[in-house]
């Protein structure tokens, strides 16, 4: 049976982030960045960028045989950077989280607007980030967490 019929959900969010993954692998500046589908089983890397929870809002898009829906698509990308280090520490670790943000931002808005022909339009909606280091962590260096939501629309036709 073809998933895509009910909802374009995972094949979005596995588009994603097969994308990020190679963009990340692409560039340079992150050959190193830690890009994985859901929980990440180390958190060895300095910068990790993760696909969590994804979302899907549904209703009518047109009444004929196919009764085909409009569906709006969430997921939420969280970004993780790690600097050794004290006060000074923290801005970098920001810089850092808002550099990988801008790059995938920038990938979905400008390059692969359809993420992989998965949807019709993606942006970045919101995010938000503590913009502090968990109290549990200081002693170890300076992590700063962003967490994004792109909201895609797409058509299920089926």
């Amino acid at each position: 049976m073809d998933l895509n019929q009910a909802t374009l959900a995972l094949a979005f969010k596995k588009a994603f982030y097969e994308a990020i993954k190679q963009l990340m692998a692409d560039d340079p500046a992150t050959p190193h960045v830690y890009v994985v589908f859901g929980t990440p089983a180390s958190y060895e890397p300095d910068d990790i960028v993760s696909f969590g929870r994804v979302t899907s809002g549904q209703a009518v898009a047109t009444l004929t045989t196919n009764r085909s829906r409009e569906e709006t698509l969430t997921v939420e990308v969280r970004i993780s950077c790690f600097v050794g280090g004290a006060e000074e520490a923290e801005i970098a670790a920001s810089e850092r989280c808002y550099e990988l943000l801008r790059m995938i931002e920038r990938h979905v808005r400008m390059t692969d607007t359809t993420v992989g022909g998965t949807v019709r339009t993606c942006f970045l909606t919101s995010h938000e980030s503590d913009g502090e280091t968990p109290e549990e962590l200081l002693e170890q260096g300076r992590v700063i967490d962003v967490t994004a939501t792109f909201t895609a629309a797409a058509r299920v036709r089926a």
